[in-house]
């Protein structure tokens, strides 16, 4: 026997766990979080939980008609996402170690735009190296039907989308910019 969790892991395989039930927990926690700290719908708990699984139930819907398994990209975005973490908190032990006031060095760092930009960056390379961004593209890029010709779209689209991501980057800066002059 491998594991004690390999046979509790295959029922909630067997069950859809990770192919609609974790997603659509994780997309109702992140949307309740959303409206707790915008406040768009009030603070109260009840409104912002409703209205929260009822848009992941909406959103989640997508993958169920698409027949598009979420599973592996999430699973995939998440232990990245996870790692990335877990070495930024060990840069600053490590860190901490040789800066003695670490809290103003990283509030001065922080305060410009290279580290945003770095950040950003880090951010779209987990999303596109995880398999998220099939999620966004699935209905363009769907396998083809059988016989028919099926021109590659994945590098067009994902070139497209860089490029309009970096025109609304640029875009931002400059507003920011213009705003502290």
């Amino acid at each position: 026997m491998a594991s004690l969790f390999e046979p509790v892991v295959r029922f909630m395989i067997e069950k859809g766990f990770y192919s609609f039930l974790f997603p659509w927990i994780i997309t109702s926690a992140i949307l309740y979080g959303l409206l707790r700290k915008s406040k768009i719908f009030g603070e109260s708990a009840a409104v912002n939980g409703a209205i929260s699984i009822s848009v992941a139930f909406l959103i989640m819907g997508f993958p169920l008609i698409a027949q598009f398994n979420l599973a592996l990209p999430f699973s995939t975005f998440f232990v990245q996402a996870t790692v990335f973490f877990l070495i930024l908190v060990v840069g600053l032990l490590f860190a901490s170690l040789f800066y003695p006031d670490l809290t103003k060095f990283l509030m001065e760092k922080f305060t410009r735009r290279t580290t945003l930009g770095i950040l950003i960056i880090l951010g779209i390379a987990i999303f596109i190296t995880s398999g998220l961004v099939g999620v966004f593209t699935f209905s363009v890029t769907a396998p083809p039907e059988p016989g028919k010709p099926s021109p590659p779209l994945d590098f067009t689209i994902l070139a497209g989308g860089v490029i309009i991501f970096m025109v609304l980057i640029i875009v931002a800066g400059s507003i920011v910019m213009g705003g502290e002059q």
